[in-house]
């Protein structure tokens, strides 16, 4: 029987608009993974549920979230490091801003009674850094009148813009995509923004070896490196930064101290 088909995605910040730079950005990984002995597949697979991906034995690569890594993903899959976005700093991390309706004029951090709207409560960006920024205003938990999910970033900002929702916390990557392609963020400001963390965790099967990993590790840096002027600015990549599972402790840490949080009420 031959050897099943490797499996490669960069599900993350795969919007169509995006796709064919996130395909020039994967053909230069999948030449570099070959050319150091690394079995990586022609093209990324869009079909298979990213959830499914993450753990499967024949993944090459995918891009997951810190919070499902350290929930779920721990132990069970190889952290590679994190792309690195152009104007945020400190490199290979990212954060999240907190967006509301452009008209609205009130306190920022007076959001009680406030409908908000998340891409999914297993998001880092999208739910748990909005929990923390809450902990961090000593407003406690309880205090929005209702949370939409709306299971994407994308989706999120256009639930505030169309008065669906009263906010939203969107990753920067995602805000930076937005304000090129989606033109609901006219009808948008940002309020704040979260604390950085360590930017989407680019992951690999669990049984890599620490030789394949340092491989893998020097091929990302090399890709990104080759990547044309042009697809740098559609993507904002600007470079890869090597990170351990241990990196994201900080993810951890706040999942341990807010986690449990309920945003609503009526959760």
């Amino acid at each position: 029987m031959p050897p099943a088909q490797k499996l490669s995605q960069l599900p993350m910040y795969d919007w169509p608009e995006v796709a064919d730079a996130t395909d020039k950005l994967w053909a230069l990984i999948r030449d570099a993974f070959r050319h150091s002995g690394i079995d990586a597949p022609n093209t990324l697979d869009r079909s298979l549920a990213a959830v499914e991906a993450w753990l499967s034995p024949n993944l090459a690569l995918s891009q997951t979230c810190g919070l499902p890594l350290v929930a779920e993903l721990a132990g069970k899959v190889q952290t590679l490091g994190s792309f690195a976005y152009e104007g945020v700093e400190p490199a290979g991390s990212y954060h999240s801003v907190i967006v509301t309706h452009a008209r609205n004029d009130e306190n920022p951090v007076c959001l009680k009674g406030k409908r908000a709207v998340i891409n999914g409560d297993d998001s880092y960006s999208g739910c748990l850094a909005l929990k923390c920024f809450l902990a961090s205003h000593g407003t406690g938990e309880g205090q929005f009148a209702s949370v939409l999910v709306s299971g994407g970033h994308r989706a999120s900002l256009c639930a505030v813009a169309d008065g669906s929702a009263d906010i939203a916390a969107i990753d920067c990557i995602s805000w930076r995509l937005a304000n090129r392609c989606e033109r609901a963020v006219d009808k948008l400001q940002i309020i704040a923004r979260t604390e950085s963390r360590p930017g989407l965790p680019l992951i690999t099967h669990g049984g890599a070896s620490v030789k394949q990993i340092s491989l893998m590790r020097d091929a990302l840096t090399k890709a990104v490196d080759h990547l044309d002027e042009k697809n740098r600015l559609i993507t904002g990549i600007c470079g890869f930064v090597p990170l351990d599972e241990a990196d994201y402790a900080p993810i951890a840490e706040d999942l341990k101290r807010c986690g449990p949080m309920a945003l609503a009420a009526t959760e």
